[in-house]
This record gives structure tokens, C-alpha cells and sequence, in this order.
């Protein structure tokens, strides 16, 4: 082979490796490219058809998940070839199913540590049974509060909350009544400290601090004296209507409009509570 030909030959192997190269580059831009909207669509299913599963934050090749109060890995990349780059709900279900079924045991805190932090939560039952799709240790310490809604128990950290769950109670050795009781007591201590920012009792609270259609279970704290006994709304998660026991027709409407396309939604319904009630009257 001459000298001409050995540098034709080189010159063409390198064009080759130089095309696979950039071939290999090419296919790689394109898969980053749809792996991003891949991405991001099976994360926005996993907020909107599991409001149990937390989004910590995004990584690139998934993202970090807290699920009953553990961190989880998810990763996107073997699922964007495993189902062909689509992300389908009904598969996104499964792998909501598959990241409950694979966590670890419970190991709860102290109760010692979590005592001065919990509290109680109105969750709709919704809410509540999603967690029948977890292993029976995950599952919520529930009481029951009005038709469609029940109460919860969360522990509140910086951040985040961790729920109250039946096997803490257990390891706790801790009865129901007890741990509504203490929820209660913290609920109201919180509750007087706010009180005392916003001048006394209102008859609007909304977007304070995470707390305020719970707040319906301390009505005589939240009750401007003039109006009690007096009548109550919870529309969504972060707000508390109050009115003067003749106003229901307008608390009606104005618990319907707020209830309607509420992002954590609870009742449009009009109650009448008493002191420390657990079983209110529905009005509306």
C-alpha cells in the first residue's frame, strides 16, 4: 500500500468515527429533548393524581419524592425506555403503587420529640383513602369529623409535616383520645399566639399557617364574642369563614364560590358548631 493510499484510509476512518461521533451526539440532544417534556409530564401526573406522593425536588434524572415522610429516588431515565417515551396515567398509577409497596418499616420518633408538635388537620376522605393503598403501617390515625371529611394527625417540622399514622399510635402505646386531645391543646396554644399577631378573633382566616380550617375545632378561641354562637365554613384547606348565626344564605354563597376550583378542597357546607364539637350541624 503506497503512502497516498495509507492517508485515503486514515482520512476515511476518521471521517467515519467523526460521523458516528456526531451521529452519537445527535441522538443524544434528541433524547435529552424528550426526555425533558417525558419527564416533567409523569411528574405533574404524580402531583395531580397523588397528593400523597411530595415532590422534594426535581434531579436530572428524575427526582427526589417524599412519600410518608420518606425521601425517595425516582428515576425517570429507565421508565422513559420502558414505556417508549409516553407517559401514561394509568402507568404512573402503577408506579405510584410500586414506590408505596417498597418502603422501608416505620421507625417513628420519640413521642417525647413530636408531643409539642402535633396537630390536627380536616382532610377530605379522599384524601384519607389513598393511603388504603399503602401497607398497613402507613395508614392514617383518622377520626371522624362530618360527612365526607375526618380528621387527621401531623407531627410539623420546618417544611414539612409527617402524618400521625395507626402504627405510631402502637409504638407509642398512645390511644386515640389521647393523641386528639394533645393535638387539641397544641392547636389552641398555636392558635392564641396568632391571635394575638391578627388583634383578637376574626371572621376570615386564610393562607396563615396551614392551620386554619382546622382551627373550626377551637371555635370558642376563633369566635369574635359578639357573633357566638355563630355559624362556620371551611371551603378549603387554608380557610376559615365565620357569621353571625342569621348570615347563613351569605356564608352559603361565599363558601360555595371559594370551595368551587379550591386547589385543596374541603366542604362548601355551612355548620353550627359547638364548644369543642366533634359531630357539627350541617346547615347547607
Amino acid at each position: 500500500m503506497t503512502a497516498v493510499q495509507v492517508t485515503i484510509v486514515r482520512a476515511v476512518g476518521l471521517w467515519g468515527f467523526a460521523l458516528a461521533v456526531s451521529l452519537l451526539g445527535g441522538t443524544v440532544w434528541l433524547l435529552r429533548r424528550r426526555f425533558g417534556p417525558f419527564r416533567a409530564e409523569v411528574l405533574s401526573l404524580l402531583r395531580s393524581r397523588h397528593p400523597d406522593i411530595a415532590m422534594v425536588r426535581e434531579t436530572p434524572e428524575g427526582a427526589i419524592l417524599r412519600v410518608a415522610g420518606v425521601e425517595v429516588r425516582l428515576e425517570v431515565v429507565s421508565l422513559y425506555r420502558r414505556w417508549r417515551g409516553r407517559a401514561r396515567p394509568d402507568a404512573v398509577d402503577g408506579l405510584a403503587g410500586a414506590i408505596r409497596a417498597d418502603l422501608p418499616p416505620i421507625r417513628p420518633p420519640a413521642l417525647t420529640s413530636v408531643r409539642p408538635h402535633l396537630l390536627p388537620l380536616i382532610k377530605p376522605q379522599s384524601f384519607i383513602a389513598l393511603y388504603d393503598h399503602y401497607p398497613s403501617a402507613f395508614r392514617l390515625a383518622v377520626r371522624r369529623f362530618a360527612e365526607g371529611l375526618a380528621i387527621v394527625y401531623a407531627a410539623e417540622a420546618v417544611h414539612q409535616i409527617t402524618y400521625v399514622t395507626g402504627a405510631m399510635l402502637e409504638a407509642w402505646g398512645l390511644p386515640a383520645d389521647q393523641l386528639h386531645a394533645i393535638a387539641l391543646a397544641n392547636l389552641r396554644r398555636r392558635t392564641a399566639h396568632l391571635l394575638e399577631e391578627l388583634g383578637g378573633p376574626q371572621t376570615v382566616y386564610e393562607h396563615l399557617d396551614g392551620f386554619e380550617a382546622a382551627r373550626i375545632l377551637v371555635p370558642e378561641l376563633v369566635t369574635p364574642p359578639a357573633l357566638q354562637p355563630a355559624l362556620a365554613a371551611i371551603p378549603h384547606e387554608h380557610l376559615l369563614l365565620i357569621a353571625a348565626a342569621d348570615e347563613a344564605p351569605r356564608l352559603a354563597r361565599e363558601a360555595a364560590a371559594a370551595h368551587q376550583g379550591a386547589k385543596f378542597p374541603l366542604s362548601p357546607a355551612v355548620f353550627q358548631l359547638g364548644e369543642g364539637s366533634l359531630a357539627p350541624l350541617v346547615l347547607s
